[in-house]
This record gives C-alpha cells, sequence and structure tokens, in this order.
C-alpha cells in the first residue's frame, strides 16, 4: 500500500516553495517568438478557450462561448500559426487544449488543416467532452486527429452532481454508452478520470475502473484532483475537502486495479494491453511553441505566456505580433531538476540522455536529488537509468500535481488583472 510518507510531504512543500518561486514571470517585450534552433524537435500547443459552460474545478484559460466571437479568435489563432510558420518552426506533433476544443468542430478542422498545410505534422492530439462524441463529428475529424482524449471525470452519478457536470454531459450510464459508440471510429481514444473528489469511496473509484476496463480505450489517464487555492476554497465550500491520505489509497487501488489490463505511460497514463502507445506530450517534448489566448511556450530555458485577454491578443495578431505577454528565464540546474521530474514522472530517467541531449552528468549535476531519491527508497538503478518504485510512482504523481497547480496560479494571476472589456 502506497502511504503519503515523509518523502512525499517533504517534496510537495519543496515544489510548492519552487513553484512560487519560478513562475513568478515578468513583462515581456517581445513580439515574436525566437527562431527556432534546426537541432531541437518542438512540440505545436494550439489554446482553444471556449466553453459552453465552466466547471469550478477548472483553472485553465477559459471563457463563456459566443459563436461569434470564437469564429473571429479562431481567424486570429490560425494567423498566429503563420508566424510560427514564417519564424522558421516545424512540428511533428500538435496538442490542442482548451477549454472545449471542439467546440466548433468546422473552425478546429480548419484550423488542424492548415497546420497540416504548414508543417510535417505526424500526429495530433486534441481534447475534448462527452458532448461531443457524436458520429457526425467524429467523422469530421478522421485523417485529422489520432487521439481523442474525452473528460470524462467519473461516471458516479453523486460525483457528476457535486461538479456540475450532470446537467452538463448526462448521467454516468449515458457518458458510458457515448464512449461505447465513439470507440474505433478515430485511432486513439483516451478516457480521462479525476480521482480524490472529496467523498469518493474506494468503492465508488472500482465502479469508474470497471467501467473502463469493460469499454477497453486505446489509453486511460487518472488525474488526482487538482486545484489552485482560490479554487481549492471553491471547491471546499461546495463539494468538501480533499483528503491527501485517501488520495494515497486510492492511487495505490488505480495501480492494482489496472494491472492487468493497462500499460504504464507515466504516473498517471496508461495505455490498454495491445493498443498503439502514444505517450504524454509533456514527457516526450522538451520545447514546445504555444498559440492561442493564455497558451505557454517553453524555449531555450524561457517559458513565455501569451496574454489571457481576448482583446488584447486579437489586437497583437492583427498588428503583426504574436500573444506573448509575460516570460521567465531559468538557470541550467532549474531545467535539470525540472527534466528529471518530468522523465521519472514518466518512468525512466535515462543517464545517457541527459548526457546527449542536455549535455549534463545526471549522477554529477543532480547528485543530491538523486541521493535523496534512492535513500528514501522512490528510485532504483538498473543499468544505465533510474526508474521509480511503485512508491515513487505516487511521489513524482504528487510533484507533477503540485507543478501544474503552480501553473494554474499564473494562470489565476493572469485572469485576475481581465477586465469585462478583455473577455
Amino acid at each position: 500500500m502506497i502511504q503519503q510518507n515523509f518523502s512525499t510531504r517533504f517534496v510537495n512543500c519543496v515544489m510548492r516553495w519552487a513553484t512560487n518561486r519560478y513562475l513568478c514571470l515578468q513583462q515581456s517585450a517581445l513580439n515574436l517568438l525566437p527562431p527556432p534552433n534546426p537541432n531541437k524537435n518542438y512540440l505545436l500547443y494550439i489554446h482553444v478557450p471556449f466553453c459552453a459552460t465552466l466547471c469550478t474545478y477548472c483553472s485553465f484559460n477559459r471563457f463563456l462561448f459566443q459563436e461569434e466571437k470564437a469564429r473571429h479568435y479562431f481567424l486570429n489563432l490560425r494567423e498566429e500559426m503563420r508566424r510560427v510558420k514564417d519564424l522558421g518552426y516545424d512540428f511533428k506533433a500538435i496538442y490542442v487544449g482548451g477549454g472545449t476544443t471542439s467546440i466548433l468542430p468546422d473552425e478546429l478542422c480548419k484550423t488542424l488543416d492548415l497546420a497540416k498545410s504548414l508543417f510535417n505534422v505526424q500526429e495530433v492530439s486534441c481534447e475534448s467532452d462527452p458532448n461531443h462524441l457524436q458520429k457526425e463529428t467524429l467523422e469530421q475529424f478522421k485523417g485529422r486527429i489520432d487521439r481523442l482524449s474525452v473528460g470524462v471525470q467519473s461516471f458516479d452519478d453523486g460525483i457528476l452532481r457535486k461538479i456540475g457536470r450532470y446537467e452538463k454531459f448526462g448521467s454516468g450510464e449515458e457518458v458510458r454508452k457515448k464512449l461505447e459508440k465513439a470507440i474505433g471510429i478515430l485511432p486513439i481514444l483516451n478516457v480521462d478520470l479525476i480521482f480524490n473528489f472529496p467523498n469518493q469511496t474506494r468503492e465508488m473509484l472500482a465502479r469508474d475502473l470497471e467501467i473502463v476496463r469493460a469499454l477497453a480505450p486505446n489509453q486511460l489517464t487518472t488525474y488526482p484532483l487538482m486545484s489552485s487555492p482560490s479554487v481549492k476554497s471553491l471547491l471546499k465550500r461546495s463539494i468538501g475537502e480533499v483528503d491527501l491520505q485517501n488520495e494515497a489509497r486510492l492511487y495505490a487501488q488505480i495501480l492494482e486495479s489496472l494491472a492487468d489490463d493497462f500499460v504504464p505511460l507515466s504516473s498517471w497514463a496508461f495505455s490498454h494491453r495491445g493498443s498503439e502507445i502514444f505517450d504524454e506530450y509533456v514527457v516526450d517534448n522538451d520545447e514546445y511553441v504555444g498559440i492561442g489566448s493564455g497558451s505557454f511556450s517553453f524555449l531555450d530555458g524561457v517559458l513565455y505566456v501569451n496574454t489571457f485577454s481576448l482583446k488584447t491578443y486579437a489586437q497583437r495578431i492583427q498588428s503583426g505580433k504574436m500573444g506573448v505577454a509575460r516570460e521567465r528565464k531559468y538557470s541550467k540546474k532549474a531545467q535539470l531538476q525540472y527534466r528529471l521530474m518530468v522523465e521519472l514522472f514518466g518512468g525512466e530517467a535515462s543517464i545517457e540522455r541527459f548526457q546527449t541531449r542536455y549535455g549534463a552528468d545526471l549522477k554529477k549535476d543532480l547528485f543530491k536529488e538523486i541521493a535523496f531519491l534512492r535513500l528514501s527508497g522512490n528510485i532504483i538503478k538498473k543499468g544505465n537509468a533510474y526508474y521509480p518504485t511503485n512508491k515513487g510512482k505516487y511521489l513524482f504523481l504528487s510533484m507533477m500535481k503540485e507543478f501544474y497547480i503552480g501553473m494554474d496560479r499564473v494562470r489565476e494571476e493572469s485572469r485576475a488583472m481581465l477586465n469585462a472589456e478583455d473577455m
């Protein structure tokens, strides 16, 4: 049984300190992102910030859907994509996130068609929700989207009602039927579940996992409930307080329950045995370009954040600029620490990879970090790489959760600067 032990609590405190320190951003004077390094591979992230309704637990950059405003946004999004091409970038992989990416399927298709005409795209991963699993919509996505990730969160009607999804997407059984009909239309379908909702029991999670095993989607992602401080406060008032000891118990249950049918891709992502492997973009892509309001880019040790204001975003694009508003440069040591976390979260930190890709001696440059993780029983060394133990898988899941919560704080700060005309 995985326990929330000292090393997990200690590392979570370190992560909170680090995200508070390192995710303080400065205003950027850039009109365009810097050009690419020809020796590097990049991922293109596309952000679609519109939803029909806003979920209380979500901290991503999103706005209530208005069709005219959304169509105008897509025009600007495609123009920003052309700026990226003019800078000399190319991409093999694209990830589309939101918001609700498929809120206007025709606009999403136009955007992906443009991307494939500009870049040598080999794979496209896109987020979606149960309301956009109609056969006619999925048929439009054929040849355009390789992996569709559907945010289900839970099949439990009690949980769905508490978080406002029952009215929005229907009962757990209705969602299950939609998924059943959708599987097989696109190459890969991923189901997103969230665990450790307040008052969620082992029996409730077991039923969710049983439904997924019966559906046998290509992939499953099991996120722990995560939220920035303000969202956490809202959740506490609306559905209750999160119990981290319960999180550890439920995570151990997930690993045990999925062991026979799914292969781990990372601490929280799993591929159904026999399915095509499609790893998470955050693990495999060191650097990425983000386009759209509220998107993030990471290039040559610098984090760039696009403006969250729809009005300012449109003005910048229409004046020949890109959406960059804030930035932060990181030291080589900070970048290596981040990559160590990400690669162990992904299941393996290769000594050779750190040497060839980052010019770093993993055992020397991160000696203290490696020593702590080994002595605390969170990693083991096999051959020329380090691997997480089961205890370590939970540790790195917790670290990644804290990192995402830190990014959520950046989003909250950016959204706090907006006024009514920015939305």
